[in-house]
């Protein structure tokens, strides 16, 4: 995640503290697995001219998820006044605004596209409303990605995926673009047909779509470059044998931006593959 490190994190403990003890309880990292947050003074009116920044961070790997159950804020045109936004990783990067809100329509839910989420709440020195309350919790598998760019994960990665899992994953981009999908690591169960554990990718939404293929072993998937704006990544496994399952990046945009855009280059980790024959794994449960 471009601009992630440990400094930012010191940094928003150390403005959350500071606005505490000016007796404004208002942002902080939210790092449980689920949780609940407000606009300082909900359900009463917020106070003027103040700034609070929440960074919701799960497990890496996991993505969450992000709801309103009340959402009352100054209405604006451009929401220029009073507003809330909401960023993929952290908020330095403008290129990962999921959207600026403002009035009495609340946002929709949101799925981050990265294992952090940053929500900015603002009010100016005039008009105060009843703010907003909302809720976030650790989505392990599959959902709704809407980022530029992020990343998505087997279950538990890079420990072995669980049996019998399936999760599914949209990834959505604007209208005109094209979604680029590029797997960074991959070891699945592997048989002929690819039928016990896999991953498909469909160039579209849903599962009528076109089917790219279904990929498992240890052998890495192609590049995937989707023909429309949407894009399915359906991960699938059995009742036995696993692996460590799979890191794969997206990027979205034109076709000529996406044809050379590649994922950050990191040193991996040696992990012990996982999977004994499937015939011994079955002996041994009998």
């Amino acid at each position: 995640l471009r601009g992630t490190n440990k400094y930012s994190v010191v940094c928003l403990f150390f403005i959350s503290n500071v606005l505490f003890s000016l007796g404004v309880k208002c942002g902080g990292v939210l790092s449980a697995p689920y949780g609940n947050f407000s606009s300082p003074n909900f359900p009463g009116l917020y106070p003027y001219d103040t700034e609070c920044t929440w960074l919701i961070v799960v497990t890496e790997g996991s993505s969450a998820l992000l709801t309103f159950d009340h959402f009352d804020l100054e209405y604006h045109d451009s929401c220029d006044y009073d507003y809330l936004k909401i960023y993929n990783g952290f908020s330095a990067d403008e290129g990962n605004v999921l959207g600026k809100f403002c009035g009495k329509r609340a946002p929709p839910q949101f799925t981050s596209s990265w294992h952090v989420l940053s929500i900015i709440f603002h009010s100016d020195k005039h008009v105060a409303s009843q703010g907003f309350s909302a809720a976030y919790r650790k989505d392990v598998c599959g959902g709704v990605l809407t980022g530029l760019s992020g990343v998505i994960t087997s279950p538990h990665y890079p420990e072995n995926y669980p049996n019998n899992a399936e999760c599914r994953w949209i990834i959505r981009a604007v209208p005109s673009s094209i979604i680029k999908l590029i797997f960074a690591d991959f070891q699945m169960e592997n048989n002929e047909g690819c039928n016990f554990d896999y991953v498909a990718v469909y160039d579209g939404p849903t599962m009528g779509d076109m089917d790219f293929s279904h990929y498992c072993g240890n052998m890495k998937p192609p590049d995937i470059v989707s023909s429309t704006h949407e894009l399915l990544v359906v991960f699938k496994s059995d009742f036995n044998i696993g692996g460590r399952g799979f890191k794969a990046y997206f990027f979205s945009g034109t076709e000529a931006t996406v044809s050379w855009l590649q994922p950050p280059m990191k040193r991996n980790k040696i992990h012990r593959l996982g999977g004994e024959r499937r015939g011994e794994k079955r002996q041994m449960q009998s």
